[in-house]
């Protein structure tokens, strides 16, 4: 821990690195209000910790003690996250606008530099380009592409990574996007490495996805033949089929040869990332958006979309378990029209949206727009974009528990809250589903749902939080009803 802080007022929250804590519970007698011990027996921080601490110093300083007297140094301090602005309250344009990702046939690099691409700005002025457009990461976290590119271009011997390693079933859009558009992700990839200064870069392409990588590969040389990647040297490298290594940590660990699996932060990527240097992962949508907004510029970037979401998006949309198609809308866009327009509005019963970590939304709660911040007030998340429909056939508590379950096999095996909590979780819910869990089984996953957060080295086991709580929220009266029968549809 950097025990600056313990001096700072500056705004800060506890983590414990699950990894390290042997469950030895002194951190718990110290601090009890911050600190207390999950089925497990490991520490966790308890909900609204933060909070506790920044009001009474005296709290703060006793977790910092359980900090010093921790034998395995399991507990840091770090600094909290700057409050984001409000967005303005401005109405969303949620017309249907012109296609602007989405194309009838694979494009070439010729043809996007005929439409208006590979023009060729100075840094500074991508980087206003890109902070006047509001262009935002389109890999689940929705953080503000230009300050990301900011805090990487004061960095040391800057290198990019775009990631395109797309492991969740059910999410199509970066595949479509290294198939049908390779060029326009080139070109938003020249644009970032010029703008944080690097030299190289490395797009990381599912192993699976073989004609994806293919297209890239032949995109890379048009653009290179043409002269337009400035000298810039552009790797490609084919991932491992694993959830888990997608995440920007073990992403970067696998390029620098070491296994696929994710570290935990600080030091962020921007900072220390791939071979030491101060590297810029970037989803492969985040960068095909990026090129749209400096070809048409802030302002036509802007006319469509929302405040906190400008433009448009590519949404991942089908049945539960397939098949899916590729549809691009405006954020914003009302989730209730989209599926009213692809035919799967009658007879669903749930709609997972944002993915398997985004949540389970109720028929009665589809009027939403597809945006960030309208998504998050109705307790699920933008996520990977996809949209999955639950139909009458299927039984939202049997859906999470395929979901928490898959995340359950796909954990890393560094943390237990993840390794362990996940498959425990997922033998919750399917107790509910063959009627021997009871109301216990329900009691139980509330409160496990409050020793998950924040817990892991990844987001893997946030991801499955969210989605169980908003199955208990928005499905109370179904899953009640599980507790005296298990599921009807058995």
């Amino acid at each position: 821990m950097d025990r600056r802080l313990a001096s700072s007022n500056a705004p800060v929250r506890f983590r414990i690195d699950a990894t390290r804590c042997d469950g030895q519970g002194v951190c718990v007698m110290i601090a009890p209000e911050l600190l207390a011990l999950d089925r497990y027996g490991l520490a966790y921080v308890v909900p609204g910790a933060d909070e506790v601490a920044a009001a009474d110093p005296d709290i703060r300083a006793r977790g910092l003690e359980a900090d010093a007297l921790c034998p395995r140094n399991a507990i840091f301090e770090i600094p909290a996250p700057a409050p984001r602005p409000a967005p303005a309250p401005a109405p969303p344009n949620t017309a249907v606008a012109p296609a602007r990702l989405a194309v009838d046939e694979p494009e070439s690099v010729t043809r996007w530099r005929e439409r208006g691409g590979w023009s060729a700005p100075g840094a500074t002025e991508l980087l206003e380009i890109v902070e006047q457009a509001g262009v935002r990461g389109h890999g689940g976290a929705a953080f503000p592409t230009a300050a990301k590119w900011r805090r990487v271009a004061d960095g040391t011997d800057p290198i990019v990574v775009a990631n395109g390693a797309e492991r969740e079933p059910g999410t199509l859009k970066d595949r479509y996007l290294l198939g049908r558009r390779p060029g326009l992700v080139l070109d938003g990839l020249r644009h970032a490495m010029r703008a944080v200064g690097a030299r190289t870069a490395f797009v990381a392409v599912d192993e699976e996805a073989v004609n994806e990588h293919d297209a890239l590969v032949a995109a890379i040389a048009e653009a290179g033949g043409l002269g337009l990647l400035d000298g810039l040297e552009v790797r490609t490298h084919k991932v491992p089929t694993r959830y888990v290594a997608g995440e920007e940590t073990a992403l970067i660990s696998l390029l620098g040869g070491g296994p696929a699996v994710p570290r935990l932060r600080p030091p962020f990527p921007a900072d220390s990332g791939l071979f030491g240097r101060a590297t810029l992962v970037q989803n492969v949508e985040t960068l095909a958006q990026v090129a749209l907004a400096v070809a048409a510029g802030p302002e036509e970037y802007r006319a469509v979309g929302t405040e906190d979401a400008p433009g448009t998006g590519l949404f991942s949309v089908g049945p539960f378990g397939g098949p899916y198609q590729v549809v691009e809308r405006p954020h914003g866009y009302p989730l209730r029209d989209l599926l009213a327009e692809q035919g799967l509005l009658d007879g669903a019963r749930a709609v997972l949206v944002g993915g398997y970590a985004g949540g389970l939304l109720a028929p009665d709660a589809l009027d939403v727009g597809l945006s960030p911040a309208a998504l998050s007030a109705a307790g699920v998340a933008l996520g990977t974009k996809s949209v999955q429909v639950v139909g009458a056939d299927r039984c939202p508590v049997g859906v999470a528990a395929e979901i928490v379950g898959y995340f359950g096999a796909e954990t890393a095996d560094q943390c237990p809250p993840c390794s362990r909590g996940l498959p425990d979780m997922a033998a919750l819910l399917r107790g509910l589903e063959t009627g021997e869990g009871g109301t216990a089984a329900v009691e139980e996953l509330d409160h496990f749902m409050q020793t998950l957060f924040d817990r892991g080295v990844c987001r893997l086991p946030d991801g499955a939080a969210r989605l169980t709580v908003s199955l208990l929220t928005h499905f109370a009266d179904e899953v009640e009803s599980h507790t005296r029968t298990g599921c009807p549809r058995r």
